[in-house]
């Protein structure tokens, strides 16, 4: 009969590591894009804000432009008399006034966008309505092209082509892009809809819908500008209304490619492709949706969206104020169709209510949403919510980050960014860390290709953060941690209960909770705002039937070397012994460690 003999090894102490810092700025709808000149990451945001950054988490304000008081903010605008002029004069007049098509050169619109925004409004200030830039570096036109929504009332936006050769600016207005709001009357004739769909002697009756263009039809803010795997160039744009539509753009104009032609698909507010305004790719209906960012991960196109209202709720006699929610599709192709994870297409047939506690359904992934009691930072009065209008970056130095606005808990309406390091879990589906950037160095490649953590590292205490849909914005509920344990034998234990797996030689891990199986990966990240270092573990619920699309996230705060609590002498024949692959072993002949009961043995 062998003997086992059960050894005490001391916990772990936080591992270390060099100091970081973390510089906060507040700028609404980050749109980031990287400058491989300068090597600094900029984001650019509605209300002109814009912040750069050399490595993610520094962030600095860019205050060039010119505001009406004379206070600097954002990137500075050209036009004909300055190259720092202000908004109300820099959109009125588009440098370039022709385009080919067929080619043959054709008469732009002279469109001025300002005065087309102010339709919707006698007291319109374009200073307000600059939302949601998305700025690109386009090859072929070696120019820094800036894609601005100017958001009017009643569906009277645009979104314009700004160019420049610096990243900061001066920008100078081009030409429109899309035009949404020609509901009635000629005022389609100042437009390009005659351009794209040939000359009209009145205008078409599906877009004659006067008031009710928003069951139908998008209102053209919130641009992605993005090329896809074969070079192609491609925009995004829309929110709630009539849904998130597609063009495709001329890479060597930026503008719209007016030699594609979209054949009219659909009748009625079901219209999926319409000859002007692309194709439909997600919503529609007044269903909730703004944001959209489409990003190459991977070998699929995620498509992001926003469900929700922007505020930070607390408000239970006004559904909209609040639910932000980031959700995510994704296609093999660039154009869609865009599925979640249970394969359903982010495209509504008709309206339904998408956020919130009394949501039809649970389209779309929920990379995650409100939480607090999380980490050193997202606690009290700062706990994370209403996180959105994001943008994503598959970056030149391997990784892949996640940029969004958050409010907080308990701080009215103010709002910073956030940047989190996201991965693929196994079955290609994203997983975003669960705590903020902060150097670490593991990249994308490395999850697949090399095991992070170590399995005897994995057993010890837990946080455990179920990311639940339908949260109660208007009371605003947020998700909170539970405490559970990892047992070397592969077991949860605690508040939930179940069991853990990992993949050896890899960083993908699975925790089944529940009959719910999670996969997703570990990693080692920092508890910021200090240096402790901590093992974390992200994962998405897939294929467990109504639950897919859940996010669950852990963080260690206790582990030993072992998990043994004391010294004692067993009988092997004494309980299940199992290997440290989790394989049950009757009789253990070779030497080495074992597990029994939750702690290890060894045989000598």
């Amino acid at each position: 009969m062998k003997r086992l003999f059960l050894y005490i090894i001391a916990v772990l102490l936080p591992m270390t590591v060099a100091a970081y810092q973390l510089t906060r700025v507040s700028v609404h709808d980050p749109s980031v894009v990287y400058d491989p000149v300068s090597k600094y990451y900029y984001i650019f945001g509605s209300h002109r804000g814009v912040a750069k950054s050399a490595d993610m988490m520094k962030w600095v304000e860019v205050k060039k432009g010119k505001l009406n008081n004379g206070t600097l903010i954002g990137v500075p605008w050209k036009t004909a008399s300055s190259n720092n002029d202000y908004s109300y004069n820099a959109f009125k007049t588009p440098q370039v006034t022709k385009v080919k098509k067929g080619g043959v050169e054709v008469s732009l619109p002279n469109f001025d966008a300002q005065a087309w925004s102010k339709r919707g409004s006698s007291s319109y200030d374009i200073s307000g309505n600059l939302w949601a830039p998305d700025v690109i570096w386009n090859h072929a036109m070696q120019k820094w092209c800036m894609y601005m929504s100017i958001n009017g009332d009643s569906w009277f936006s645009s979104i314009v082509l700004l160019t420049s050769d610096d990243i900061e600016g001066p920008y100078e207005y081009q030409a429109p892009v899309i035009i949404s709001g020609f509901k009635n009357g000629t005022s389609f004739k100042d437009t390009d809809l005659e351009l794209v769909i040939g000359e009209q002697g009145s205008l078409p009756s599906r877009y004659n819908v006067g008031n009710k263009w928003g069951e139908r039809w998008p209102n053209n803010i919130d641009p992605c500008v993005f090329y896809d795997e074969q070079g192609k160039l491609w925009m995004t744009y829309g929110s709630w209304s009539g849904g998130i539509w597609m063009i495709e753009l001329d890479e060597e104009t930026g503008l719209r490619d007016y030699d594609v032609e979209y054949e009219l698909t659909g009748s009625g507010n079901a219209i999926t492709v319409d000859p002007y305004f692309g194709k439909k790719i997600a919503g529609g209906y007044y269903v909730s949706g703004e944001a959209s960012y489409i990003e190459y991960i991977g070998g699929y196109y995620f498509l992001f969206v926003t469900y929700g209202g922007l505020a930070a709720g607390g408000n239970t006699n006004d559904y909209n104020n609040g639910g932000y929610q980031m959700r995510v599709f994704r296609s093999e192709t660039p154009d869609g169709p865009y599925l979640d994870s249970r394969g359903v297409n982010a495209v509504f047939t008709s309206y339904q209510l998408n956020f919130g506690p009394d949501a039809a359904s649970n389209r779309g992934v929920n990379i995650f949403g409100a939480y607090t009691n999380w980490g050193n930072v997202a606690k009290g009065n700062y706990g994370e919510r209403s996180q959105g209008h994001n943008s994503i970056i598959a970056a030149e130095d391997g990784r892949t980050y996640l940029v969004y606005h958050t409010r907080f808990q308990n701080w009215g309406e103010s709002h910073q960014v956030r940047v989190h390091q996201v991965f693929q879990n196994k079955d290609g589906w994203l997983v975003a860390a669960p705590f903020e950037y902060t150097g670490e160095e593991v990249t994308s490649e490395d999850i697949a290709a090399t095991q992070q953590v170590a399995t005897d590292k994995i057993p010890g205490k837990y946080k455990l953060l179920i990311h639940k849909y339908k949260l109660d914005h208007t009371r605003k509920a947020a998700a909170e941690p539970v405490e559970v344990t990892l047992t070397a034998d592969k077991k949860i234990t605690g508040d939930l209960t179940g069991t853990w797996a990992v993949t050896e030689g890899t960083s993908y891990m699975n925790m089944v909770i529940g009959g719910i199986a999670y996969r997703g990966v570990m990693v080692e990240q920092t508890l910021e705002q200090k240096t402790d270092k901590t093992i974390a573990f992200t994962g998405l619920a897939y294929k467990s039937g109504g639950t897919d699309g859940v996010t669950l996230w852990a963080y260690q705060t206790e582990a030993s070397s072992t998990g043994i609590a004391d010294i004692k002498v067993d009988d092997v024949t004494d309980g299940a012994i199992y290997d440290l692959q989790g394989r049950r072993v009757d009789n253990p002949q070779r030497k080495g460690i074992y597990i029994r009961n939750g702690k290890k043995i060894l045989v000598r």
